[in-house]
């Protein structure tokens, strides 16, 4: 492969994988700048770093950044001799996001539970009882499912 299919095909993979975030939830361009650190080649980038390889503004770097350090999946370091911020990707996140998407199956499930006790109509009831039903099932297999994550990462 030569090196212009090389970053071609690098720049599509950023694409998909930022896509892919996307549809998990991820903002658009906070989407571009995690899977750029996922993607490079060392220990993380700097924001210019991630200006230059994006081709967008450092004010769209800065923002994405304020979400992903917020949120724990990247962390800010300094590197000896620079004096711009370098980013990283933290280990060991991901199993503790999709357990807090996991525990929002509870609130949806109390909350169908509640409208449940509320409403009257044979129809309402109907509709909730199966959003209930669904939420109490995946509720109880996530608990499962993050049990067994747990363990798993601690050996």
């Amino acid at each position: 492969m030569s090196p212009d299919d090389s970053s071609k095909r690098r720049a599509a993979l950023l694409d998909k994988l930022a896509g892919t975030l996307e549809q998990v939830g991820f903002p658009r361009s906070t989407a571009r700048v995690y899977a750029a650190l996922m993607m490079a080649k060392g220990e993380g980038l700097s924001t210019s770093e991630l200006v230059e390889e994006l081709e967008t503004s450092k004010a769209s770097i800065t923002n994405a950044m304020q979400f992903l350090v917020g949120t724990q999946l990247v962390e800010r370091y300094r590197v000896r001799g620079s004096r711009q911020a370098h980013y990283r990707i933290l280990k060991g996140t991901w199993g503790q996001i999709l357990g807090r998407k996991f525990t929002a199956a509870t609130v949806v499930r109390e909350t169908a539970e509640e409208a449940l006790e509320f409403v009257e109509s044979d129809l309402a009831k109907e509709r909730l009882q199966e959003m209930y039903d669904v939420y109490a099932f995946f509720e109880t297999e996530f608990k499962v499912v993050m049990e067994r994550w747990n363990e798993r990462t601690r050996s």
